[in-house]
């Protein structure tokens, strides 16, 4: 990163220009990280399978400020748009064998006959979209645009709120205190993302409010209900009413939802109607207060060591994100499915697992009569949908002290990397050197998730989506002892291994929402797997430094080979050793083609095992 906050006291009487500064260092970081996110995207979807960029640029036609200083001891990256006539220039300090860059550079653009000018994280944004247009053949994603600058603008408030005066103080809690700390820390957001901090649908301050990022907690939103309304289903002995009274007992049957969804649910006309005919009554914000984990909706409950996935209609990143009742029926038919499983799962895989979501829960109102619209029933029972997902054992948790992957393989405020750190700690305590540190770490975090992500697809068919945010990291003697793996609506079964009629106790919508085909189930594994995950573990472990990527591309090589020769050759892992390319997700073509997340294409990123000849 270019800049880096220079911490200051503050007293009552600070200094107007002192403020001044800090703002606008905050506002400089917020701009470089999309910058960064906006370019690596580009880079991996368009520019490296067009051959239009150069890693290590070599050119003299350059800005004078690359050629001078620090800067000019680090590699430059050169991209071309020749259907724009443009070239744009930066320079980065760590290129990993993917393509993937940490800039430290302002990025310049050139357009032909003209000198070269420096580009704020809107200007390029508007190029870029501009280019993008003309390439696909599409309008100009204002849309897009406008997510790229509220992102900027989220992210910078989050940053001054990291900083001493703005940062509030969270409240202590009993159970998995150190994993609630590491979900509210993702400053930065998805490293591979167009507008990682994204959120519209919500007004700023109330999105500040409840957001993980400040280390927000809050009480929800009560209405009091006839307990006709309540639809539940469940595959355990705890029932979601059961849950719902732990968190605020009454002698009514009460009923919560996101803060965020009032709005939503009180515009709408049966709502109004139930409130009228004594169903339905708002009571407010009560009870006790709940903790915002990384995807912002789920909401960790102390009391009843659960997380409680509400439905909120505002679009984070990619999506609005509301809990449709087939999506959670799904889960709890798959979370019946996995928990028959585990024993038989723990003999190939004794150090992973699957936090269950045995329970869901809604508010019905078709009841009301014919008047009401399918509509505005379907749109109720999406607000007031609750996933209920199983909590870390208390007694595991103090074994494990388990953080989220997306918070080790990231940076802090001030642009340090958090493994890095945490390894370079480690390997001092135990008298290694930091390759070596970081070589056994690594091997230690692909025993805990491999096993468990290539069983259960390739031997149980059931592709699930083991991201860094999916994916929570247990230690022991400091290194990577156990792996948790979550949120099943993206979990998804392979026809041949679960044919509809072992599907018995879910609709039919439910069942066509979790089948996928061999090829899709891959995708979604590998690139969960071994690009949204592996290769940012490898990213950030690595350090910039070249030997130490290749032994730990070569790490992974090894394992999926150990693993085969247990559990017996499967045609896309032999791929991969034997140099097929690795599928990666395509973000911004599916946020600039305006699809659905289900929807995202994938293009193919060369394997860094091609780098690692015969072994």
């Amino acid at each position: 990163m270019r800049y880096k906050i220079m911490l200051v006291q503050h007293k009552a009487n600070v200094s107007p220009t002192i403020d001044k500064y800090c703002a606008q260092a905050h506002r400089h970081m917020a701009q470089d990280n999309a910058i960064a996110c906006l370019l690596n995207c580009y880079i991996r979807e368009y520019a490296q399978p067009h051959n239009q960029v150069c890693l290590d640029d070599n050119n003299p036609d350059c800005p004078m400020a690359f050629t001078q200083g620090k800067l000019a001891a680090h590699s430059k990256v050169r991209l071309i748009f020749p259907e724009s006539n443009s070239v744009l220039i930066l320079v980065a300090d760590r290129i990993s064998l993917l393509g993937r860059c940490r800039f430290i550079s302002q990025p310049y653009l050139k357009k032909t006959g003209s000198s070269w000018q420096p580009l704020d994280s809107h200007a390029l944004a508007k190029f870029m979209l501009k280019h993008l247009a003309i390439v696909t053949d599409s309008e100009f994603n204002h849309e897009l645009l406008e997510q790229i600058s509220n992102s900027v603008d989220v992210t910078q408030a989050f940053i001054q709120r990291a900083h001493g005066p703005y940062k509030p103080q969270t409240q202590a809690i009993d159970s998995c205190s150190g994993l609630i700390a590491s979900e509210q820390s993702l400053l930065w957001g998805h490293a591979m993302h167009p507008a990682p901090k994204s959120r519209h649908g919500v007004a700023f301050d109330d999105m500040l409010t409840c957001s993980p990022e400040i280390g927000a907690n809050f009480p929800l939103y009560w209405f009091k209900v006839d307990k006709s309304l309540v639809k539940q289903l469940y595959c355990s002995e705890s029932m979601p009413l059961d849950m719902i009274d732990k968190l605020h007992s009454a002698a009514e049957c009460l009923y919560p939802c996101h803060p965020w969804e009032v709005k939503t649910i009180m515009t709408q006309p049966l709502v109004q109607q139930a409130i009228e005919q004594g169903l339905l009554l708002p009571l407010g914000s009560l009870g006790h207060k709940v903790y915002p984990t990384s995807s912002v909706r789920t909401l960790y409950a102390p009391e009843i060591n659960r997380f409680l996935k509400f439905s909120i209609h505002v679009r984070l990143t990619n999506c609005v994100r509301k809990n449709a009742w087939y999506e959670l029926e799904s889960a709890i038919g798959l979370s019946r499915l996995l928990i028959d499983l585990q024993q038989q799962a723990y003999f190939h895989c004794p150090k992973f697992t699957l936090m269950a979501e045995p329970a869901a829960s809604t508010l019905d109102f078709s009841s009301l009569g014919e008047e009401a619209s399918k509509t505005q029933i379907r749109t109720l029972t999406e607000s007031f949908g609750i996933l209920y997902r199983d909590g870390i054992d208390s007694e595991l948790e103090k074994k494990y002290q388990p953080q989220m992957a997306g918070a080790l393989f990231a940076w802090d405020v001030e642009g340090h990397s958090i493994c890095q750190g945490l390894v370079t700690r480690l390997a001092n305590q135990k008298g290694l050197g930091y390759d070596q540190m970081a070589s056994l770490w690594f091997s230690a975090y692909l025993d805990t998730l491999l096993p468990g992500v290539f069983y259960y697809f390739f031997k149980q068919g059931i592709a699930f989506e083991p991201h860094l945010q999916n994916t929570l990291v247990g230690f022991s003697d400091g290194l990577p002892a156990f792996v948790w793996l979550r949120d099943l609506e993206g979990t998804k079964l392979l026809p041949n291994f679960w044919p509809r009629e072992a599907l018995t106790d879910l609709s039919d919508s439910a069942i066509s929402s979790v089948y996928y085909s061999r090829e899709q189930g891959w995708n979604r594994i590998a690139y969960c797997t071994l690009i949204n995950n592996v290769s940012e573990a490898i990213f950030h472990l690595a350090a910039g430094d070249r030997k130490l990527e290749l032994d730990l591309w070569h790490s992974l090589k090894q394992t999926i080979v150990q693993w085969q020769l247990v559990e017996g050759e499967q045609a896309e892992l032999q791929g991969l050793l034997e140099g097929d390319d690795i599928p990666s997700k395509n973000n911004l073509t599916t946020r600039l083609l305006k699809q659905a997340d289900k929807h995202s294409g994938y293009n193919r990123v060369p394997s860094p095992f091609s780098h690692l000849g015969q072994s």
